[in-house]
């Protein structure tokens, strides 16, 4: 019998400045990377800025995201050549692992409900790889075919449905149900925050681009319906101009993609319109840019930057201005959620 087991500890966090309060909203979740080893780091922007360390330097932690409603937090940690998933109120003072059959994680998304997590484990011969976590049973449930390796991509705005890889194409599933619906050809699927459109990867002369799916909403809507956008598979979002990213995040409901263009080995920060396709830039200088993240409302954009040798934190506002610097180290941050 396949056998859930959830561990509860009681976390002995490190403080650096004592008495600061982490309110969810105003801590930054960061991967800290230090020599080969990496650890969960909360950071309070409230003060100067003060830290809160949720692993240590004993296991490599990595990926750390907020849920939705800013209640917990997850993360993926590494030790003794075994990936678990681990799951945390929002200070990071109660944490539980969630574990199932021994498997380990590749990565992982909350739904937008914050009340389940659909996993992606380590594929086997004999079951399903991506699994859906539910918080309130602690239980697992198979999304995906066990005859099939697939990649999970992200979820619909309204909690309902699923998109993932199987090789280089895009499908969407009901967690619980039975439904599984080719769409394109593709990779790393996101849905937009209105339900109207799927952001995605495709390599044309050695170039990742980004591609727009649009009315999947409409796809949705009509399952078990004939299909009237059998032909439509997508189209590039810029056609005039030469794209190769693999980090992009919508922004604005849904109106605008924010994107890392890799040109030359200069990864810059744009932003584009997806109904007039205009495009601005929104970082210009001769170093790496990555791991852009939203502040809630999408007032800021948080990110690092290669600036001063290394990947230290920034945010800046939606226009590009107002650049500033948030956290400078020695170290270098990474996967940052806001």
């Amino acid at each position: 019998m396949n056998k859930t087991i959830i561990i509860k500890i009681l976390c002995l966090s490190i403080f650096l400045i004592n008495g600061c309060s982490f309110a969810s909203n105003k801590a930054i979740l960061a991967e800290q990377k230090i020599g080969d080893f990496s650890r969960i780091v909360l950071i309070n922007t409230t003060s100067s800025p003060s830290f809160k360390f949720i692993t240590d330097l004993k296991a490599v932690s990595v990926k750390p995201k907020w849920s939705p409603n800013k209640k917990n937090f997850a993360f993926i940690s590494e030790r003794n050549n075994k990936k678990n998933l681990w799951i945390s109120n929002d200070e990071g003072s109660e944490l539980e692992i969630a574990n199932y059959n021994n498997r380990e994680v590749e990565r992982f998304e909350w739904a937008p409900n914050s009340e389940e997590i659909a996993i992606e484990f380590k594929p086997n011969a004999d079951e399903a790889n991506i699994f859906l976590y539910s918080l309130n049973l602690k239980n697992f449930l198979p999304i995906t075919r066990p005859d099939k390796v697939a990649n999970l991509g992200s979820w619909s705005p309204d909690s309902k449905w699923i998109v993932f890889n199987i090789n280089d194409s895009i499908y969407l599933s009901n967690p619980k149900g039975v439904n599984e619906i080719f769409i394109t050809k593709g990779s790393n699927p996101i849905w937009s925050p209105n339900g109207e459109y799927l952001i995605f990867n495709r390599t044309e002369k050695q170039n990742k681009s980004i591609w727009i799916y649009k009315d999947i909403d409409k796809v949705v809507d009509n399952t078990g319906k004939e299909n009237n956008k059998n032909n439509y598979f997508g189209e590039n979002i810029d056609i005039n101009h030469v794209i190769n990213s693999i980090e992009y995040a919508w922004a604005f409901g849904g109106n605008k993609i924010l994107y890392i263009n890799d040109l030359e080995n200069n990864k810059e920060i744009y932003m584009m319109d997806v109904k007039s396709k205009k495009i601005e830039r929104l970082t210009n200088n001769k170093v790496d840019e990555s791991n852009i993240v939203w502040s809630e409302r999408y007032r800021s954009i948080l990110f690092t930057s290669n600036a001063h040798n290394n990947s230290d934190i920034y945010q800046m506002k939606p226009d590009g201005s107002s650049q500033e610097i948030i956290l400078s180290s020695k170290d270098n941050f990474s996967f940052l959620d806001w």
